[in-house]
């Protein structure tokens, strides 16, 4: 017989029923004391599910994003062996962690976003352009979700966009939780290899891109090391077409099964409106499914439950955000939510997500763009037959045939 006081397992899968939806035995933690789970490696981290306990722990440096600590607990197997082997900003605390930050945050504020927004709007339209004139059905994913993002990061970071096949096969390696440690070992080392090359070329030619910048103000100076800018060009590849390619698709597939919402989404939106309803959809969505992770470095209370030095935890922004303390009738989609923007969706402290502005503008352009242009965008086969991607880090749907 069960131990029913024995730690969960987790993740735990969703319902089936349910996919878009988090795993109900998540989100009934909300109400819940704090508990610990138990994860691939054996490791029972504390999970951190309810809003103030998320935000707390996310701006407290007590808890380390360093995945060399003991205690500390890695996603998976494979993207321990892997990208969880770098050193960049997802791993590194402050002050090392601001050091980073200022290298790379200059192709990401508002400004440089805001002269990008033409291009992005550009290639939004010729990729519906593409959609049309091959006629229906269409696949977002393939088609729309996976270039918008892909392109924009390719031209941000300087690295030709034909590649982007390489890119995404190795990063799906890289983040899956059902890949030998082998395999995405391999698939990490293809993409530092390539990236290692690429700063040879940046060396001899620079262009107007972030990997030459590091290459000429960092590299060539000595302020940091030819590792350190493949680990942190690694991260801005993997990081800038992965979560907000996925968040494409699965905002257009929630979009797709709430006509109600799709109508909003279709209206006269002011631009604020467009900003609010593309945050309900990262607070309803949020793919970041598994959780970030940190380790205590000191004893420190959290919801009324002390948490000892070493001990992980897992902090579950996904759960957060449907907490019903903070968005009433959390599942329900309201693009119209009126506190939507503070989901934790890109997390929060030092370790934000830097491409949040980036990704947000991506979404607003994508969704406001598709749904006027296409307004009677449905999905081409029946919903029960869609496969979902929860066997990686970030969650998303395999494939997603529309018509119109």
């Amino acid at each position: 017989m069960a131990d029913s006081s024995a730690p969960e397992q987790f993740p735990p899968r969703r319902d089936p029923r349910c996919p878009m939806r988090p795993p109900a035995s998540l989100i009934e933690k909300n109400d819940l004391p704090l508990t610990k789970v138990k994860q691939w490696d054996g490791l029972e981290p504390w999970l951190i599910t309810k809003f103030e306990d998320v935000r707390a722990v996310l701006n407290d440096r007590r808890f380390s994003a360093d995945p060399r600590k003991p205690g500390y607990p890695e996603k998976t197997e494979a993207y321990g062996a892997s990208v969880g082997q770098d050193r960049n900003l997802r791993t590194m605390d402050p002050p090392e962690h601001g050091e980073q930050k200022r290298m790379l945050v200059r192709d990401f504020t508002i400004k440089r976003v805001e002269e990008m927004r033409p291009a992005v709007q550009n290639l939004v339209d010729t990729l519906i352009d593409k959609m049309i004139a091959k006629g229906a059905p269409a696949d977002i994913v393939t088609d729309f979700a996976v270039p918008i993002p892909t392109m924009v990061i390719c031209e941000i970071l300087g690295v030709p966009y034909e590649d982007q096949d390489f890119f995404k096969e190795n990063t799906e390696v890289c983040m899956s939780s059902d890949r030998p440690a082998s395999e995405a070992l391999a698939a990490a080392d293809a993409l530092s290899d390539y990236l290692d090359k690429l700063i040879d070329v940046k060396d001899a030619n620079p262009q107007n891109d972030l990997l030459s910048r590091l290459v000429i103000d960092e590299l060539r100076t000595g302020k940091t090391t030819r590792k350190d800018v493949v680990e942190m060009a690694r991260l801005v590849l993997i990081a800038g077409h992965d979560t907000t390619a996925n968040m494409v698709a699965l905002g257009t597939l929630a979009l797709l099964t709430h006509p109600d919402q799709a109508a909003v989404m279709r209206s006269d939106l002011s631009r604020a409106e467009l900003t609010l309803a593309v945050h309900e959809l990262f607070r309803w969505v949020n793919v970041t499914h598994t959780g970030r992770r940190r380790v205590a470095t000191e004893d420190v209370e959290v919801g009324g439950q002390l948490i000892r030095a070493g001990e992980g935890v897992i902090v579950m922004t996904s759960i957060a955000d449907r907490d019903e303390r903070v968005f009433p009738d959390s599942d329900k989609l309201d693009l119209r939510r009126s506190n939507a923007r503070t989901c934790m969706a890109f997390g929060a402290g030092d370790h934000r997500c830097m491409g949040a502005y980036l990704s947000q503008t991506e979404m607003e352009i994508a969704f406001g763009t598709l749904w006027k242009r296409l307004p009677s965008l449905k999905l081409a086969v029946p919903f029960e037959t869609l496969k979902f991607r929860e066997e990686g880090v970030v969650y998303g749907v395999h494939s997603l045939p529309v018509s119109w």
